[in-house]
């Protein structure tokens, strides 16, 4: 089987803001450390917002300390008690501090990512004051609780968990589905080729970025296992869904602003019947992918350079990850 290596990881602590670049990663119940810890959701309903709605968004720049980005040192109550995120965005009130450790005063409040609605810690009125003034409307930041939040017990759930037809009973946070979204740069690579100007990879907003590859040939992989180069147990991954993709991907990163690229040329050769997977999945004729969605159940930590060997392929039909 292929064996290549993990060439970038990244993460996005707030939903649909910019993400962080990291050499390595703390590999949790729910994904990567801080990944879609956070996200923005409209004051009146809770229901969260994007940058399907709201471009600007994009231009959220999310710093983290020092301590924060070394693997090693990841874990909340390692970390110096004043340690936060820091938000920087054009046209944006100054910068805004976000604790890395929760507040202890924090309100629960009811939110909703697609279908799911559960409890989220409220951030406090400073960072709603920033968000509403940036964004042009009411709305607050709240904080995902999840398993590790000491078994809160209320009217509402805390852990969010992916579709059981593709993964039964994973943990995710506040991504759009899947802990985890895997891509390679070949791919990317062959995109661009047919697009009529290139890319970055940011308008992916992928999570591990895998090199050696040939394109696409992600489309085959299933169980992988990570071989970390500092040595210890490998990880193993499952890839459990292709990735449909969104307006997001229009959305200039650098910009805010939406343009037709790159859905219009993945719709010539990346959609859900011309890759045959309609044939199973009838909701996928017309959509269009990029990039694997991901789980797993072993902790560790991955890091830039780490091998990934493809221990097995993905079927025709696909199966849950149990």
């Amino acid at each position: 089987m292929a064996t290549t290596t993990i060439a970038a990881l990244n993460i996005y602590p707030i939903k649909s803001c910019r993400g962080v670049s990291l050499q390595s990663a703390v590999l949790t119940e729910a994904g990567l450390a801080l990944d879609r810890q956070w996200m923005v959701v409209r004051e009146e309903s809770g229901r969260f917002l994007t940058q399907r709605e709201k471009g600007i968004l994009a231009l959220v720049e999310v710093s983290l300390p020092l301590e924060a980005l070394h693997a090693a040192q990841w874990g909340t109550e390692r970390l110096p008690p004043d340690a936060a995120l820091t938000l920087t965005a054009p046209g944006a009130p100054g910068p805004l501090k976000v604790p890395l450790r929760r507040r202890p005063d924090s309100e629960i409040r009811k939110v909703t990512v697609w279908e799911w609605t559960g409890a989220g810690a409220d951030e406090g009125p400073d960072a709603a004051a920033w968000f509403s003034a940036l964004l042009g409307l009411p709305c607050r930041l709240v904080r995902y609780l999840g398993s590790g939040s000491g078994g809160e017990k209320g009217p509402l759930p805390v852990v969010r968990t992916t579709e059981p037809e593709y993964a039964v009973n994973y943990e995710t946070r506040f991504s759009d589905g899947y802990p985890m979204l895997l891509v390679t740069q070949s791919a990317l690579s062959d995109l661009n080729a047919k697009l009529p100007a290139p890319l970055p990879m940011n308008r992916f907003r992928p999570n591990i970025e895998v090199a050696g590859a040939d394109p696409w040939a992600e489309d085959g992989w299933r169980d992988m296992e990570v071989s970390p180069s500092a040595g210890g147990a490998g990880i193993k991954l499952t890839a459990v869904k292709p990735c449909s993709r969104c307006k997001t991907t229009t959305i200039d990163q650098a910009t805010g602003q939406a343009g037709d690229e790159p859905l219009d040329t993945l719709h010539t050769f990346r959609t859900g019947k011309a890759l045959g997977w309609a044939e199973t999945e009838k909701s996928w004729t017309h959509a269009v992918f990029f990039g694997w969605n991901v789980v797993s159940r072993t902790p560790g930590v991955l890091s830039v350079g780490d091998r990934l060997t493809v221990r097995a392929p993905q079927g025709k039909a696909l199966v849950p990850a149990p």
